[in-house]
C-alpha cells in the first residue's frame, strides 16, 4: 500500500488501540454504572448514574466480538448496533459471531440506514414527535423483521446510520425501540464516528463529564486494533482485508463512513464488480 498524504482530523485520533479502549472501559466503569440501551429506562428509573457503551458496526463484525470481550473482562454490558441491509457485511453469514455476542452478555440493536426523504416528500405525513415520515417509519419496522428473522431479538433498541438533524433530540422511544438518538441520550455524548473523537481524548471528556446523570460513548469497532494506527492507515487495512474488490454501491458507503480529511480513496480496491464474491451480498441490500 502506498503512503497516504499526510491529513490532520478535527479531532483527537491519537490511540485506537485495544490497550487504550481497556482504559477508556476502566474509566468508565469507574465513574458510572453501565448498563445497555435497552436497559436506560429501567436504571434512570432507580435514580443510578449510567452510561450507555454503544458500537455501530458499520464494517467489521469480527472486531466487533474482539471488543465485545474486552468488555466482557470488566462485567460490562455493551449495545451493538447492526445494519440488517448493508452491503459491506451479510448479517446471515455474521449470524454466529452476532451471538456471540450475546453470548458474552451483550445487547443487539438496530442500526437502521434510512433513506432519508426531504420534507418536501413527506409534508403532512410526519411524526411530530420522531420526526419521522410515515414511509420512514415503516423502514424502521421492516428493518427490525430483517434483523430478527436470524433469531436476533427482540430487538429493543434503535440508532440511525448517518442521522439527519430532524431525528436528533428526539422521543425516548420509536416504534417501541429505546431511541438513541433521544434528547436525554445526547445531552452528553461523544463519538470516534470518521475515526476521530470531536470532543476530545475521551478518557478526560469521560471524567470531565463525571457529575452527569447520563453519559452514552459510541464507537465504531473498525477503528479499533491491537495496535494503533493513524485512522486512514487503520481503515484502508481494514478494506484490503475485507475486500477483493467492490462494486459503486460499497464504495459509497466507505467513502461515507470513512475518515473526513486526506486523499485516501484513490487507494481502495478497484470498483470492478466481482460477481461470484458479492452477488449475495448486493441482494440482500436491494
Amino acid at each position: 500500500m502506498s503512503s497516504v498524504k499526510t491529513a490532520t482530523p478535527d479531532g483527537w485520533a491519537e490511540n485506537f488501540s485495544y490497550d487504550y479502549y481497556r482504559k477508556l472501559l476502566r474509566t468508565l466503569w469507574t465513574n458510572y454504572e453501565v448498563c445497555t440501551l435497552s436497559e436506560y429506562p429501567d436504571c434512570r428509573s432507580n435514580g443510578k448514574r449510567v452510561a450507555i457503551m454503544r458500537h455501530d458496526i458499520d464494517v467489521c463484525v469480527e472486531r466487533a466480538v474482539e471488543m465485545a470481550k474486552f468488555e466482557h473482562e470488566f462485567g460490562i454490558q455493551s449495545t451493538y448496533m447492526v445494519i440488517p441491509d448493508t452491503p459491506l457485511y451479510d448479517i446471515d453469514d455474521a449470524r454466529d459471531q452476532l451471538f456471540e455476542i450475546t453470548d458474552l452478555g451483550h445487547e443487539i440493536g438496530l442500526h437502521c440506514d434510512l433513506d432519508w426523504e426531504t420534507t418536501d416528500d413527506w409534508e403532512g405525513e410526519a411524526n411530530i414527535d420522531s420526526g419521522l415520515s410515515l414511509a420512514e417509519t415503516k423502514q424502521i419496522e421492516d428493518a427490525r423483521r430483517q434483523l430478527e428473522s436470524i433469531g436476533i431479538g427482540p430487538v429493543a433498541s434503535l440508532s440511525f446510520h448517518q442521522p439527519v438533524d430532524r431525528v436528533l433530540e428526539g422521543p425516548s422511544t420509536i416504534v417501541g425501540m429505546v431511541n438513541a438518538y433521544s434528547w436525554d441520550l445526547m445531552s452528553a455524548y461523544i463519538s470516534d464516528s470518521a475515526g476521530r473523537w470531536r470532543e476530545g481524548a475521551p478518557i478526560e471528556r469521560i471524567t470531565r463529564f463525571g457529575m452527569a446523570d447520563v453519559l452514552q460513548v459510541l464507537t465504531h469497532p473498525v477503528w479499533w486494533a491491537a495496535e494503533h494506527n493513524p485512522p486512514i492507515e487503520r481503515f484502508l487495512t481494514v478494506i484490503d482485508e475485507e475486500f477483493a474488490a467492490v462494486n459503486e454501491q460499497m464504495y459509497n458507503e466507505l467513502v461515507s463512513i470513512g475518515p473526513k480529511y486526506g486523499d485516501w480513496t484513490d487507494q481502495m480496491p478497484s470498483s470492478t464488480f466481482t460477481a461470484s464474491r458479492w452477488s449475495k451480498r448486493t441482494t440482500a441490500s436491494s
